[in-house]
């Protein structure tokens, strides 16, 4: 897989008419190469220019790694001439940027949301006229569509979100403490192979805030509570919001559970192939705004998902590009009333040829007052 994205790259990179891009440890780094690094007081850069040529600029205290990876990329058929460039604590990083971008050429991409002025300043004195453009366009063209192994990965994370959904709904009851609930819902995610988990449990008012948090109150008897939970597995994230109700919770917010559920139906089962992510926003949208809703509903109808929990492409109203089969992201609108509650629902969905395939598989209607599930 990797020598088909390393191909692309390089064609992207001359197509621009680049000298060459710099990548910085994070997920784009991680896709090209597999290397897990991050940041520190000490620069790492994967340097690659247009004529194919990688060179690993890192601290001598990390070069095994980039020799490790050069060999696996060699071995994977990737056709570059690989190289390290290591400096020490004692010399610094100064003469090693200098040694691998001098007399390189001019018109660079960098990551413009990834690199720090600690790496840009010791890149200018090395490259006289220096023009850079962002390398994350590059990459979002390279990232957006899926292959087999990163939706099986993904498959593997929405799995382990579903799990955790089911996981808060058996927990929630009156009198108990939403964080002791999150702890519980981490707990077990981890032990079942979960690399890294984020979770945020909102009950009663608190569901109003569509960024709230874990809410420190106890749980009453009629609160609405949402979960919205992101897993990490082999590097790729699930991402599910699902929204409780504790008891009756009265005939205003069963509306908008209604409201909302209908929001997300409709947009996961009517976006098809050539929709932009504004038509798809929409979707959801047009529901929300007929039941008299629109003005509460106050954030894009999904993100992309992937390596980052929030990557290309947007469900949002300024995304007139369509949404390419092979593109993951989520599908979650809401209804937020200050003072009374919100309602979410999030899933997680891949485009095929035939519309949208939904990741995440866990029951959405659980507007179940006798404690069972309604699907």
């Amino acid at each position: 897989m990797r020598k088909e994205r390393w191909e692309r790259l390089l064609a992207e990179i001359q197509e621009a008419g680049l000298s060459g891009i710099a990548l910085m440890p994070g997920p784009n780094l991680f896709y090209m190469t597999g290397l897990r690094m991050g940041l520190s007081e000490r620069p790492t850069l994967c340097v690659i220019t247009e004529d194919a040529k990688v060179t690993f600029l890192m601290p001598k205290l990390e070069a095994r790694k980039g020799d490790a990876v050069s060999s696996h990329l060699a071995r994977e058929g990737v056709e570059a001439q690989f190289d390290v460039v290591a400096f020490s604590d004692e010399e610094g990083p100064k003469e090693a940027f200098s040694k691998v971008f001098a007399g390189m050429g001019t018109r660079w991409g960098f990551e413009y949301r990834s690199m720090r002025l600690l790496e840009f300043s010791l890149i200018t004195p090395a490259v006289r006229d220096l023009e850079w453009v962002d390398a994350g366009e590059i990459m979002k063209k390279l990232r957006m569509i899926k292959d087999e192994s990163e939706l099986e990965s993904m498959r593997k994370a929405t799995r382990l979100a579903d799990l955790g959904a089911d996981i808060a709904r058996k927990l929630l009851r009156p009198g108990k403490q939403a964080t002791d609930i999150v702890r519980e819902i981490e707990r077990q995610l981890k032990a079942e192979g979960a690399q890294a988990v984020g979770t945020s449990l909102a009950t009663g008012v608190d569901t109003a805030l569509p960024h709230a948090g874990t809410s420190t109150r106890e749980i009453a008897e009629g609160d609405v509570a949402w979960l919205d939970l992101t897993v990490c597995v082999d590097g790729y994230w699930g991402d599910i919001t699902r929204s409780y109700a504790i008891g009756d919770i009265g005939p205003e917010m069963k509306r908008v559970y209604r409201v909302v559920l209908e929001a997300n139906e409709t947009a996961r089962t009517q976006a098809k192939p050539g929709m932009s992510g504004a038509e798809v926003d929409a979707l959801a949208r047009e529901v929300i705004e007929s039941y008299g809703y629109g003005d509460y509903f106050v954030h894009r109808t999904g993100h992309g998902l992937g390596l980052e929990i929030h990557e290309d492409p947007y469900v949002v109203a300024s995304n007139t590009s369509p949404l390419p089969v092979g593109s993951t992201f989520t599908i979650e609108p809401g209804v937020y009333i200050p003072g009374k509650g919100g309602i979410r629902i999030e899933d997680d969905v891949v485009m095929t040829e035939n519309g949208l395939r939904s990741l995440t598989a866990y029951p959405r209607n659980l507007l179940d007052d006798d404690r069972k599930l309604v699907v």
